[in-house]
C-alpha cells in the first residue's frame, strides 16, 4: 500500500462523501450519504474499491484536478465524460490517470450530481464510521482550490502507458434526459388527501429551496380532504409529504427522521437515487406501484452491479492488477 494524491483546481461544490450512516435514526441522526447511491456504487466498482467506498460528490459544477501520482479512475452519475489532459474519455468507465495529468469533469447538462472513485482508500475522517457530510454533526469535508486529497492505494501502471479506457466494461448511465419518472407505493396518509394518489397523476417542478434534505416541488394544486393535523412521527427516506402552504417535498437521504405532514406516498428505493439527479427545474413524474414490483426493481439493480464486479474482477486479474481489488462489495 503507497500514499498516492490529486490535488483540486476547481471544485464547484464538491465532498467527500460515501454511503452514509443507516441504522442510526433512533438516536436522531440522518442516514445521508449520496444522494445518487446506484452511481457512487458504480463508480467504485469500476476501480476494484468495495462499493461502500469514500469517493468525491460533485453538485452542479465542474470538477477539476492533478493527479500526483498514478490513479485508477471512474466518473459516474451526470458526467458524460472525463477530460484527460485535453482527451475526452468516456464517463462510466475505467480511465488509469498518469502522474501530473489534469483531470477535468465538465458540467453535465442533463443530471445534477457526479461521482469520482480512486481505486484505494481516501484519507479522511469519520463519525460513527462514515465520511458523509453531517451539519448537525458538525462533520464532513468540502474541497476548494489548492486541497490535496490523499489516497492509500497499490495501483500502479508499472511503467505502461494505456491512454484509451481500460475496459469495456457495459457499465451503464442512466438516462437522466427529460422528465425525471420515478416509482413510489401508497403511503399512510392517502386518506387525508382529497383525490388519494391520484392527485400526484401530473407533472411536478423541482423548486430551488430543494436540498440534500428534500425536494420542493410545484405542480396542480393538491387539497387535503381533512383538517386536522398530523403528529410529528418518524418519517422515511423518500417520503412525499404535502405540505399545507401547497407543493409537495419528496425526502431524501439527509432528511430529518421526524415530521408532521401527511405522507401520501413513499418513493422506492431505486427511484430514490433518480431524485438525486433532479437539479432545480427538473420536472418529476410519480407512478405508483405495489411493492412486489419495488422489490423485483431493487433486486435487478442489485444484480446489474453485481455482475459488473465480476467484469471488474476478472478484467483486472487478466491486466495483472488483481492486487487492487477491495475484499468485498456489500452489494446492498
Amino acid at each position: 500500500m503507497s500514499r498516492t494524491s490529486l490535488t483540486i483546481e476547481q471544485a464547484g461544490h464538491c465532498v467527500v462523501q460515501d454511503l452514509g450512516r443507516p441504522g442510526h435514526a433512533g438516536i436522531g441522526i440522518p442516514v445521508n450519504g449520496a444522494a445518487d447511491q446506484h452511481a457512487a456504487r458504480t463508480a467504485n466498482i469500476l476501480v476494484g474499491n468495495a462499493d461502500d467506498s469514500a469517493l468525491l460528490e460533485v453538485t452542479g459544477s465542474e470538477l477539476s484536478f492533478t493527479a500526483g501520482d498514478d490513479l485508477l479512475v471512474a466518473v459516474t452519475g451526470a458526467a458524460h465524460e472525463v477530460v484527460v489532459d485535453g482527451h475526452r474519455q468516456p464517463a462510466w468507465a475505467t480511465l488509469t490517470v498518469f502522474a501530473g495529468t489534469h483531470v477535468r469533469i465538465p458540467v453535465s447538462g442533463t443530471g445534477y450530481r457526479s461521482y469520482v472513485a480512486v481505486n484505494g482508500c481516501i484519507d479522511a475522517a469519520r463519525a460513527l464510521g462514515s465520511v458523509a457530510p453531517d451539519h448537525l454533526l458538525g462533520v464532513g469535508r468540502q474541497l476548494a482550490a489548492d486541497d490535496v486529497v490523499t489516497v492509500d492505494s497499490t495501483f500502479s501502471t508499472r511503467g505502461r502507458r494505456w491512454w484509451e479506457p481500460l475496459f469495456r466494461l457495459e457499465a451503464a448511465p442512466v438516462d437522466l434526459a427529460g422528465t425525471i419518472g420515478v416509482d413510489a407505493t401508497a403511503g399512510p396518509d392517502v386518506a387525508r388527501i382529497r383525490g388519494g394518489l391520484a392527485a400526484l397523476d401530473a407533472s411536478f417542478t423541482v423548486t430551488p429551496q430543494s436540498d440534500h434534505i428534500g425536494l420542493r416541488l410545484t405542480g396542480p394544486p393538491i387539497e387535503r380532504a381533512t383538517t386536522d393535523e398530523v403528529l410529528s412521527r418518524g418519517v422515511p427516506v423518500g417520503a412525499i409529504e404535502v405540505p399545507p402552504d401547497g407543493g409537495l417535498i419528496m425526502l431524501l437521504r439527509g432528511r430529518l427522521v421526524t415530521a408532521g405532514y401527511p405522507v401520501l406516498a413513499v418513493v422506492t428505493t431505486e427511484s430514490l437515487d433518480r431524485l438525486g439527479q433532479a437539479a432545480p427545474g427538473t420536472t418529476v413524474r410519480v407512478t405508483i406501484c405495489d411493492l412486489d414490483d419495488a422489490r423485483a426493481h431493487l433486486r435487478r439493480r442489485h444484480d446489474e452491479r453485481r455482475q459488473l464486479a465480476e467484469r471488474v474482477r476478472a478484467a483486472l486479474d487478466a491486466s495483472g492488477l488483481g492486487h487492487v481489488i477491495a475484499d468485498r462489495h456489500s452489494s446492498a
